[in-house]
């Protein structure tokens, strides 16, 4: 079982450095086509457009720095995890999120470079469908996730007890793919920020569910509450 784990991500490793050469490859290219000391946009409101301009420099490179620290971050968690066990257990989960969000910037990065360069990269719509697909990839392996202190739906609740962590993990992977679905789709029926607020309204609406449920779960748990 360790080997299959350190296999899994050795694995997410290589693909990450793999992207992290793209993303800083693509921003070398998009730094040769753009003129010396000219802002470029560096920010899109909801709606796709530009709102906020910046230097050469963070427009073409600040998303893989990110991205980079980022990778950092998610190879720091299981060293911090005091449940490192649950989180071993759980490594192809972990690698799911871990692919899902560098993937997302990936996409968005891609995105703003096109917008850059002067092409129509249609923000407005690209970022809600990235969103939603992130959704869609995290919430398919939430299911997967052992109870731990960094990654999933942690509440008092669920942190408690396994009965809780694993029944709100289902229902939330189930809810997580919805809305993911819900967004990919938004663009194509509501207009300018529309899809922001759907997804603010999703978001509230699921995190006062599922610590609802988390809640309702534990009380019923005979391990937490022996009869």
């Amino acid at each position: 079982m360790q080997l299959e784990q350190k296999s899994t991500l050795k694995t997410i490793l290589i693909l990450s450095a793999a992207m992290l050469v793209v993303m800083f490859a693509i921003s070398a290219y998009a730094w040769t086509q753009l003129p010396a000391g000219v802002p470029v946009c560096t920010h899109w409101n909801a709606a796709g457009e530009c709102d906020g301009r910046g230097s050469k420099f963070v427009g073409t490179f600040l998303m893989p720095i990110i991205t980079t620290a980022l990778v950092g971050l998610f190879v720091l968690i299981p060293r911090l995890e005091p449940r490192a066990a649950n989180l071993a257990k759980s490594s192809g989960a972990y690698s799911v999120v871990w692919a899902a969000t560098l993937l997302f910037f990936l996409g968005i990065h891609v995105a703003t470079l096109l917008e850059i360069l002067g092409y129509d990269a249609n923000i407005g719509r690209t970022a809600p469908v990235l969103v939603g697909l992130m959704f869609v990839l995290i919430g398919g392996s939430l299911g997967q996730v052992r109870s731990n202190y960094f990654v999933g739906i942690r509440t008092p609740w669920t942190l408690a007890s396994d009965l809780a962590w694993e029944k709100t993990h289902r229902l939330g992977g189930k809810l997580f793919v919805a809305l993911g679905l819900l967004l990919a789709i938004a663009p194509w029926v509501l207009t300018g920020e529309g899809w922001v607020y759907a997804l603010l309204a999703g978001i509230a609406i699921m995190v006062v569910g599922l610590m609802a449920y988390s809640y309702v779960v534990w009380r019923g748990d005979p391990e937490t509450h022996p009869q």
